[in-house]
């Protein structure tokens, strides 16, 4: 059921507001409350993490149950929120059940800091069950004004029949690796009304790009890139972040039949207009030995590679066009091992697209949800092309028959969905060519 628009947001701001004003201590102590969130993050059968802020250090702590009352809940107990991470942080949740519903509540201090209607959410349903559906929104390019990107919140919240929502970068224009500059610019981008009411139930995966990492078009030789990362651990509940010897942000995760490898093109990035030699480098020689072994190990029949970064062979200097040698020995080596099923999603350009790079792999850029859009150029790879406005996407993955069926949905901000395309096996094994686009015919000369 998708409610309206405005009715989402008038109950999340009634909940928001009385929640605020009704947890003072009796003694007169002030209250604490959540500034932001809670926000689930990663879930799967038996686990789930919730990211939280709150008004200033605390004990947190999550009540959970079956029950949309708590009444038969159990109390599970988290570290605490410190004022060296800004009285942000994550709580883990484990021993659930598969294809559950869960309703819970925050403490801090063991004080409730929510107010009925308690959220909720929904494990995914055991692997050898064999659902094969699946529907995750992605997003990328917020805007650099809180504001933006609210509207396009605001709607996907009327959507409730999404498994996730992954967040492919840009998501706040901090342009800086400043921690104070990127905690203000998390704030403001998670403040909008409709973010906090869609992502209290949807869980909610992020990878960064180059306005949440550092400025424009930043690469691994920014200074202060720690602090980055710091900050950005900070503010998401992903189930990793890259390995212990090798810093980053990339990690993978399962639901279902499909797998998602989001990858990290920023921290152990080569400048885009470096030298093109053996060493020029998008995600490090760890990361991508990490990819192609998860890629080599993967049994889902479904592999989303999510970038920040556009793989099409026609993109801007700051994609992996400046990096082509290793992305094609990224796409031989898929080709060589022959792993079916791979499709790709990316970010940063502002704008929507479909291509099927080389022929071969169906590619989807997302954006903007808040940012202003950009022209875009038709490339000899692209079949869909949206610039006109702020989008959003949806992908629906059926695994259930012989062969994996691909839709995807366009959503353009206040007209609605403006495309919605199904794929064969064949075409996303790339078989089968996607014709694309007529190139614009020149003007004539006057």
């Amino acid at each position: 059921m998708c409610l309206p628009m405005t009715q989402i947001v008038r109950r999340f701001l009634v909940y928001w507001i009385t929640g605020c004003a009704c947890f003072g201590s009796v003694s007169g102590a002030p209250a604490k409350w959540l500034v932001l969130g809670p926000m689930l993050g990663h879930v799967s059968e038996s686990e789930a993490a919730i990211w939280v802020k709150a008004s200033e250090p605390a004990s947190l702590a999550v009540k959970v149950s079956t029950r949309s009352d708590l009444s038969n809940s159990r109390t599970i107990r988290g570290a605490a929120l410190k004022p060296e991470t800004d009285a942000a942080g994550v709580i883990r949740m484990g021993d659930l059940s598969p294809n559950q519903t869960y309703h819970y509540s925050i403490l801090l201090d063991g004080k409730e800091a929510l107010h009925p209607p308690y959220p909720s959410f929904k494990t995914p349903p055991a692997a050898t069950a064999g659902t094969g559906r699946l529907r995750f929104c992605f997003v990328s390019c917020s805007g650099y004004q809180p504001y933006e990107p609210a509207a396009g919140w605001a709607d996907i919240a009327t959507r409730t029949n999404m498994d996730l929502i992954l967040m492919l970068g840009d998501n706040h224009y901090a342009n800086s690796s400043d921690k104070a500059a990127q905690r203000k610019a998390y704030l403001g981008q998670r403040s909008s009304p409709g973010f906090l009411a869609a992502t209290r139930s949807i869980p909610v995966y992020g990878i960064w790009d180059d306005h949440d990492f550092g400025p424009n078009d930043s690469d691994g030789s920014l200074p202060g890139k720690d602090m980055a990362l710091s900050a950005f651990l900070e503010h998401w509940a992903n189930p990793g972040a890259g390995e212990r010897e090798n810093p980053g942000i990339y990690f993978k995760f399962s639901r279902g039949d499909v797998e998602f490898f989001c990858l990290d093109g920023r921290y152990h990035r080569s400048p885009n207009r470096s030298p093109v030699t053996p060493e020029k480098t998008m995600l490090g020689a760890r990361q991508l030995e990490w990819f192609k072994e998860s890629l080599t190990a993967s049994k889902a029949r479904i592999k989303v590679l999510v970038s920040g970064s556009e793989w099409q062979s026609y993109g801007t200097p700051d994609s992996w066009t400046s990096f082509a040698r290793e992305r094609d020995d990224l796409f031989q080596f898929i080709d060589h091992k022959g792993i079916q099923g791979v499709i790709l999603i990316s970010g940063d350009r502002h704008f929507t697209a479909a291509y099927q790079v080389q022929g071969r792999f169906i590619e989807v850029t997302s954006g903007p949800i808040g940012g202003n859009a950009s022209d875009s150029r038709v490339t000899p790879e692209m079949f869909i092309n949206h610039n006109k406005g702020r989008f959003y996407c949806i992908y629906d993955i059926d695994t259930s028959g012989s062969e994996p069926r691909l839709t995807l949905e366009i959503y353009q901000i206040g007209t609605g969905l403006v495309t919605h395309r199904s794929f064969t096996w064949d075409e996303i094994c790339g078989r089968t060519r996607i014709p694309s686009l007529p190139s614009p015919t020149p003007s004539p000369k006057p």
